[in-house]
């Protein structure tokens, strides 16, 4: 079976499939026991197609893994009341994380994979109060909707995997638009500068993701630029780099064989890539 990226939903079915190869493995960053199923056989092909698995999937479920924490911190602490999920894919937090009943979880997507993904979960409860919102994030009007549906109430928004592919008028927008009509005030999100992006998916993997982003999409230090100038501070910053090296030994070295046979230089040392806590600044 081959599979071709044909809408940017469907990285979401490769970031699934990264999720279930990291649960599968003993020493995993993330465990996601629903990944597989959502994934299904076109996000395994995506996942498996390309030299580069072994570093994404590492990512990827570092990603989780560290946004999982902060936001579980930020829940029990009673910062939020309210977590927005804009591009939300196939996210499965509300369903494996021990999040309470009383939180409300706004999952903002397109109709199409909210759709699919609660038609492979109907058999299973999430366990927090969850809100479906189809929105078309390059609307202005749905944006406004989506923030009003937000309230006033303290509010966190999450953007994983998100901004890469929103051209620099949308970011904007949602950056300026988010305080101003709900009570968003936190932002969980991830960077990857420019240059680890390509050495991690390289030749045509490369190729085919860049058609589905915008050319004026923001990354790394130009992202963070980006939102800081719409208002927004980071308060804590959690790079990726310390993480690589710490990893197992025979992890690391199946991630530089695979740079090798790919006749890619193995990735350099990137203190931009990561996942950052914004608050608005006042």
């Amino acid at each position: 079976m081959k599979a071709e990226f044909e809408h940017v939903s469907d990285t979401a079915l490769m970031v699934a499939a990264c999720r279930a190869i990291e649960t599968g493995r003993e020493d995993g960053q993330v465990r996601d026991p629903f990944a597989e199923r959502l994934a299904g056989e076109r996000g395994m092909v995506f996942a498996r197609s390309g030299w580069f698995l072994e570093l994404v999937s590492f990512v990827v479920g570092l990603r989780a893994r560290l946004m999982d924490e902060l936001i579980l911190e930020m829940v029990r602490s009673g910062q939020v009341e309210t977590v927005a999920n804009l591009g939300a894919g196939l996210d499965t937090r509300p369903w494996r994380l021990e999040l309470p009943p009383t939180l409300r979880w706004i999952e903002a997507d397109f109709d199409g994979i909210l759709e699919y993904k609660h038609s492979r979960l109907d058999s299973d409860a999430p366990r927090c109060r969850v809100e479906r919102l189809a929105v078309d994030l390059a609307s202005p009007e749905a944006r406004a909707q989506l923030f009003e549906a937000v309230g006033r109430g303290p509010a966190l928004m999450i953007s994983e995997g998100l901004l890469m592919y929103l051209p620099k008028a949308i970011f904007t927008s949602i950056a300026e638009q988010a305080s101003k009509l709900s009570g968003i005030r936190r932002w969980l999100l991830d960077v990857a500068s420019l240059d680890a992006f390509r050495r991690m998916t390289g030749g045509a993997a490369n190729d085919a993701i860049e058609r589905l982003r915008p050319a004026d999409h923001l990354q790394g230090q130009a992202l963070l630029d980006a939102a800081r100038e719409s208002g927004w501070e980071i308060v804590a910053a959690w790079p990726y780099a310390p993480e690589f090296a710490v990893m197992s030994q025979a992890r690391r070295e199946k991630i530089s064989e695979a740079f090798k046979h790919a006749g890619n230089p193995a990735p350099t040392r990137d203190e931009v890539s990561g996942v950052y806590l914004l608050k608005r600044a006042e």
